[in-house]
């Protein structure tokens, strides 16, 4: 992942809240699915393992987020499990088509979370958060963001 993307999905997660949240955990697996399946195209197959378990932690994440107070966490635990062995076996195969088949499977969940997280309007879970201004100032090629009065953020002696 690039320094860009870092700061972009730091970012939203400082403005999330659970719903988005989980969008963006979806993001992140669906990102390193797609990057592990570029490595393995071109040969790279270190790389092809890493971003495979990167996207099998994000599917762990996934599964532990999961309120078992509610039905659909039932289902949803056991497409997460089948979606994580086929992430699992990817490596060991040496062949992309498991990470396919899970990552079409992602896709489709995190359009359904995507229109959960467009109805929750609860507050984001971080606090305390500096604020960020867009286009404040130019950079070569983009905009630059300008973080503006940090403040007392934390602890104080």
């Amino acid at each position: 992942m690039t320094k860009d993307q870092i700061q972009e999905y730091t970012l939203r997660i400082t403005r999330a809240n659970r719903s988005e949240l989980i969008v963006i955990v979806y993001d992140l697996a669906i990102g390193y699915l797609e990057t592990a399946i570029k490595s393995f195209d071109a040969g790279d197959l270190e790389m092809f393992a890493t971003n495979s378990r990167y996207a099998n932690k994000c599917v762990q994440d996934l599964l532990e987020a999961l309120d078992f107070d509610y039905d659909p966490a039932y289902p949803l635990m056991r497409i997460y499990v089948f979606i994580s062995k086929q992430i699992s076996l990817a490596p060991i195969k040496k062949d992309k088509e498991t990470l396919e088949v899970a990552l079409r499977l992602l896709k489709k969940l995190r359009k359904s979370f995507e229109d959960i997280a467009a109805q929750d309007n609860s507050e984001p879970l971080m606090e305390n958060t500096q604020d960020v201004y867009a286009g404040l100032t130019y950079g070569r090629g983009s905009l630059n963001e300008n973080v503006q009065g940090a403040g007392n953020r934390g602890f104080t002696v």
